[in-house]
């Protein structure tokens, strides 16, 4: 359950958690209606159904380098109490379909965060079967990137059942494998984030260029494909959605202009495509997968 691209010197593969139909637009887009999918005619039968329901997908990206290995957000991960039912407690096959794209955890060199809620940073850690339970990382050959910002957040953040610093961060760091950065820090290797801010305060975007066009991965500064031609719809979890309004049409604009490949972190089917100008607003045209 995985597509690949290659783009210049990096291969690039979607490694998918899950992913589901169906999903009332208005569980993420609280202005959305049906009518509002319906009538955003470029939207594709698999990513936008004819009853106004949208495709939602998790997937981490994988990119490889000449000699540097990257995953991009890991998911959920399994065995984590979450608020979301579709999130929590999971028991999917995550570790082999990452596996069966050719890599195994220990060959991770570097693990990149957009940024830190419970569906980017899940697989971070693993419980120790051998212990009393304790979480433990998962890739232990690879530096984890946290932007400040965005960490200073994240351990503000408090739920009464459960801490995401504490099962999906703290053991990385615990094991001296976290690394604190700055927004738009330039990581090596031709890979620099991208300060996308509005979603959560230090929200990133990830650019990737070596050699070819360079290919960026947008995190969550939007959820869904149709927010191209409805760029003023909020997701119910930006922390400050004016700003992330900014941001997305900023975003859009330039890239439209440049026509730059992109990764929709959360876009089904066939995440990968570039956005176009598409009447007052935009729309996304896919690229299809290296190895369709």
């Amino acid at each position: 359950m995985s597509q690949t691209w290659n783009v210049g010197n990096a291969t690039i593969t979607s490694i998918v958690e899950d992913e589901t139909p169906g999903v009332p637009v208005q569980l993420f887009f609280a202005e959305a209606t049906p009518d509002d999918i319906r009538g955003t005619t470029w939207l594709t039968p698999d990513i936008a159904a004819a009853d106004g329901t949208i495709a939602f997908r998790v997937q981490a990206f994988l990119v490889r380098l000449p000699e540097l290995t990257v995953l991009v957000d890991p998911c959920v991960g399994n065995g984590k109490t979450r608020d979301l039912p579709m999130w929590n407690q999971l028991d999917r096959p995550w570790l082999e379909r990452l596996a069966a794209a050719g890599c195994a955890p220990a060959d991770i060199d570097m693990v990149i965060h957009t940024h830190l809620h419970e569906d980017h940073v899940g697989w971070d850690t693993q419980l120790d079967t051998d212990s009393d339970g304790r979480w433990v990382p998962t890739f232990t050959n690879a530096r984890h990137i946290y932007v400040d910002d965005e960490l200073d957040y994240r351990r503000e953040q408090t739920n009464p059942r459960y801490d995401v610093y504490e099962d999906s961060i703290e053991p990385v760091f615990a094991a001296g494998l976290g690394d604190i950065v700055t927004a738009g820090a330039e990581l090596g290797r031709g890979l620099q984030l991208i300060p996308t801010p509005g979603h959560t305060p230090g929200h990133v975007a990830l650019q990737i260029a070596t050699g070819g066009e360079p290919f960026v991965i947008t995190g969550d500064l939007l959820h869904h494909q149709a927010q191209l031609s409805h760029p003023h719809w909020a997701e119910i979890a930006d922390h400050d959605a004016g700003i992330a309004r900014t941001t997305r049409s900023d975003f859009f604009s330039h890239h439209a202009r440049h026509g730059t490949l992109l990764g929709g972190t959360h876009f089904a089917s066939q995440p990968v495509g570039r956005i176009e100008p598409h009447g007052s607003a935009w729309q996304f045209r896919t690229q299809p997968p290296s190895d369709h």
